[in-house]
């Protein structure tokens, strides 16, 4: 077999066997460390370098390619989310926990932990991302909710990758933040259902972000791949309005804003903004901007897509 028909053949069997090698490998790092907060960690080492090694060696897009320090600028922001996003989630906890425990008791509320640990991972998975689809969708609904939630600075990179999963403005992980802590709250979910739904979400919503080709038949009809998330991205604006659910393709599915197909481009126009420019996206966006609060200020005639993603 030559080298050619070797890559066909690896491209092939990652794009259809990747998404749950990758989501398995890293539950059982979890399940294998005891489950623990370190463990959580380790899997989604393993499973940024898993990604990042695919990218290079089967890219969905060979001219996506990041430079040194485009993947810097990357891990740097992401690093930063990881941080904020710990932080926000104790203050959200503190201001949360004991409101949302009298909310259960007083409404006879409880979480099935009689369940085995992989059916109550699986449960909080597909209900904080329930939660977070219609947060998602009212975001790109609504012109002043884009702004408030910073939501730009995410749509903002052209030529998407599993790093940019942690690109998002500080304001929006204050949204990233809360479905987990109302479910897992609002119910009492267990430590360890909570840690190995964190892994799952994690680690999802990264391969849904990498440059590689994923999409498992059957698998793809529940868990959102990156074949999917891509279309979320892409830079033309009706196409971005779809494939809302960032982990359970399930409820674009059922609430009809799913749709398929190859994307050329992502970003939020024809060039990508300067580091700055995002960080102020809240703010003020730049004149060649096509998203939902740009569209709030302009007659639609004055746009028109550029791009033949459909």
């Amino acid at each position: 077999m030559n080298t050619h028909s070797w890559r066909l053949r690896a491209r092939h069997w990652i794009e259809r066997l990747g998404h749950p090698v990758l989501l398995v490998g890293a539950g059982l790092v979890w399940w294998g460390m005891g489950r623990s907060a370190d463990a959580v960690l380790v899997a989604l080492v393993v499973a940024f370098v898993l990604l990042t090694l695919l990218e290079h060696l089967v890219p969905a897009m060979p001219d996506w390619r990041l430079r040194p320090g485009q993947r810097l600028q990357l891990v740097g922001l992401y690093l930063m989310s990881f941080v904020l996003f710990g932080v926000l989630t104790g203050v959200h906890e503190s201001l949360l926990v004991a409101p949302l425990a009298a909310t259960r008791e007083a409404l006879g509320l409880g979480w099935p932990d009689s369940l085995p640990v992989l059916a109550q991972v699986l449960l909080l998975f597909f209900a904080s991302d329930f939660i977070y689809y219609w947060i998602h969708r009212a975001i790109h609904r609504w012109g002043w909710l884009w702004k408030a939630s910073g939501h730009g600075f995410h749509h903002a990179f052209q030529n998407l990758h599993a790093l940019n999963v942690g690109t998002n403005h500080p304001f929006e992980i204050v949204l990233l933040t809360l479905p987990m802590v109302l479910v897992a709250t609002m119910f009492g979910a267990g430590a360890e259902a909570v840690g190995g739904a964190s892994v799952l979400i994690v680690v999802n919503t990264a391969a849904a972000h990498a440059n590689v080709r994923m999409e498992t038949p059957g698998l793809n009809w529940l868990v959102t791949s990156a074949n999917q998330h891509r279309r979320h991205h892409s830079a033309v604006f009706e196409v971005s309005n779809t494939n809302f659910a960032c982990n359970a393709i399930l409820w674009d599915r059922l609430f009809g804003t799913y749709s398929s197909g190859d994307v050329t481009q992502t970003g939020i126009g024809p060039r990508e903004p300067t580091l700055l420019q995002k960080l102020l996206l809240p703010f003020r966006e730049p004149d060649f901007a096509d998203t939902a609060a740009s569209r709030t200020k302009k007659p639609r005639n004055d746009y028109s897509s550029g791009s033949s993603d459909r």
